[in-house]
């Protein structure tokens, strides 16, 4: 028996025990009609009917194995009744009429559908005909249900066509990865804090300073220049002031002429101001 290690294992006694063993080459996938849990199924497949499948898969993504892979279940009908002693691998997914599967859902599709190609060889192909090795939904072939069945509903067909069989494909491959197993992707606030911790060498002193101090001292820097200039501005505009009311006291000067030229003056005129600043960034400390 194999046992797949991302299900909690709830094995079904006798059946566990009693039924014969499988070759697995398809991958069934159907739906329950119902919106049970793994555990609730696990109840359903013990007490109320001599049917099972070997996995069931609630809305949340949880997972419960309940037969290993490699003993028929009887959720399939005569995929498990071949002559030749291969078989499908079943899994029942909580439901409720034609609702999609949960995100959730898809992706535990994907992980035990990979698994199985990997454990079993099942081939990454859906299945041609009743009895074409690969992977499949309970309503594809009428063979596998003994009265006919809408399981699973359209919805969910069109999700196992269009997402799940080639995630299933793509991730086997190598296309694509399981997210869980990816390194997360730094966000952009933790790029910019890295960047602004990142020791340099400064080239004044050899000692080591980052970006952050760096970028600390430069303020200071701006700050005192800003500070300089206006408080020199502020001195030139009072001088100039002064400069007026004087000559505002001679009859013979045209006080609005001056005005005017000085204003035409200031400007046009670059104003070159001298402005020392001294220190350098604060080292950090090693």
């Amino acid at each position: 028996m194999t046992w797949y290690p991302g299900a909690i294992r709830m094995e079904l006694q006798p059946e566990s025990d009693n039924q014969p063993a499988i070759r697995p080459t398809q991958f069934i996938v159907h739906s329950i009609a119902a919106p049970w849990d793994e555990k609730r199924l696990y109840a359903y497949w013990r007490d109320s009917t001599n049917l099972e499948s070997h996995f069931g898969l609630d809305y949340d993504g949880s997972l419960g194995q309940y037969i290993g892979t490699q003993t028929r279940a009887d959720a399939n009908y005569k995929a498990n009744l071949r002559p030749d002693g291969s078989g499908a691998v079943s899994i029942e997914t909580a439901s409720d009429g034609d609702d999609p599967w949960t995100p959730e859902q898809i992706e535990e599709l994907i992980k035990l559908g990979v698994w199985l190609h990997h454990t079993h060889g099942i081939p990454l192909h859906i299945c041609q005909t009743a009895d074409d090795p690969g992977y499949g939904y309970h309503r594809l072939h009428a063979a596998w249900a003994a009265s006919g069945t809408d399981c699973p509903g359209d919805t969910r067909v069109q999700q196992f066509k269009k997402v799940v069989f080639p995630g299933i494909v793509a991730r086997a491959t190598g296309q694509t990865t399981d997210p869980s197993e990816e390194d997360d992707l730094p966000t952009a606030q933790e790029i910019a804090d890295a960047v602004w911790a990142k020791e340099l060498t400064n080239v004044a002193t050899g000692r080591p300073v980052t970006p952050g101090a760096v970028m600390a001292w430069m303020d200071k820097v701006h700050a005192t220049q800003n500070d300089i200039t206006g408080r020199q501005i502020a001195a030139m505009q009072g001088a100039i002031t002064a400069l007026a009311t004087q000559l505002g006291q001679h009859d013979d000067v045209d006080t609005d002429a001056v005005v005017a030229a000085v204003r035409e003056a200031i400007a046009a005129a670059v104003i070159d101001v001298d402005v020392t600043v001294s220190g350098t960034p604060t080292p950090k400390e090693s």
